[in-house]
């Protein structure tokens, strides 16, 4: 494959029976040195015709080539940091409108894997050294930026989390995990990237609320009023959302995996690239329902 086509190129990426994309040159060098992808990973253009990503020498930074060095380990954590400067450029690949949105996604995409590698850290090791502490670290600055460029606040509008539960109130960033609030009129309120597991919002009512990146895994949520909520990239595992009116809402790269939806109303739900209660990615586009990919 020519160095022409590497530069036109949106790559497939093949991880076992798993295939991901297509994604443009710079994630692909993105993800080599944040460590989703090593250089044996096989990438295609065509899904045919496979090789692994160290076969094309244009999209392997040279920081990734020399990080089997001591001195080589430390260029890269230092440009894994750097690197998410490059990923919240708008407009770095491309300057149509369909490319801008491409690359929305693939740092939203980025985010969900980011905030997995952390947890997943402290998951599996609990007794960190100072070399992995400096890597959970880093992917925290990270994904604390990528939050700041996705999501900008409004600085009028700041989270006071000892405020009384009401109509309107701001509680993002706030931990309030287990919290009773059954019932209560919690419409137009802020919860982004707060955590709510195992909270309890039956029979609540939370139209137009965003709860965004919230952490509302394994919490009450059955017989909510919740049109027009926003749940972008939530976290809704084992979420019982039973009989939920969820009319109009934005699922968008949320995760369903073990959620009770029965009897939920899902008109105009969007599930663009959100996790379903199986484990399988919805399609783009999947609206009211999750288009999952054939077989």
């Amino acid at each position: 494959m020519g160095h022409k086509d590497q530069n036109k190129g949106r790559w497939y990426i093949r991880n076992g029976n798993r295939i991901q994309g297509p994604f443009p040159n710079q994630l692909i060098s993105s993800y080599l040195v944040l460590g989703r992808i090593e250089l044996d990973t096989e990438i295609s253009q065509d899904q045919e015709h496979w090789a692994p990503v160290r076969n094309y020498k244009a999209l392997v930074p040279e920081v990734v080539l020399n990080a089997h060095t001591s001195e080589g380990a430390k260029e890269l954590m230092l440009a894994r940091v750097r690197e998410d400067e490059r990923c919240s450029q708008a407009g770095d690949f491309e300057d149509t409108e369909l490319d801008r949105r491409e690359n929305e996604d693939q740092v939203v995409k980025l985010h969900r894997q980011l905030r997995d590698d952390v947890l997943k850290s402290y998951r599996t090791k609990p007794e960190l050294n100072i070399r992995n502490l400096v890597i959970v670290i880093t992917i925290f600055i990270i994904l604390l930026l990528l939050i700041i460029v996705l999501r900008p606040v409004n600085e009028e509008a700041q989270a006071d989390c000892s405020s009384t539960p009401e109509r309107g109130v701001n509680w993002s960033h706030c931990n309030k995990q287990g919290q009773n609030l059954s019932g209560l009129d919690l419409s137009a309120s802020r919860f982004e990237s707060s955590r709510l597991n195992n909270a309890d919002f039956s029979r609540a009512r939370l139209d137009n609320s965003n709860f965004s990146y919230a952490d509302l895994s394994q919490a009450l949520m059955q017989q909510a009023s919740m049109p027009g909520v926003k749940m972008v990239g939530a976290i809704l595992r084992q979420t019982n959302l039973q009989g939920a009116n969820l009319s109009n809402a934005d699922l968008s790269y949320a995760e369903l995996e073990g959620a009770n939806l029965d009897e939920a109303v899902l008109d105009g739900v969007r599930f663009d690239n959100a996790i379903w209660i199986n484990g399988e990615t919805c399609l783009s586009g999947s609206t009211g329902t999750c288009l999952l990919p054939s077989k």
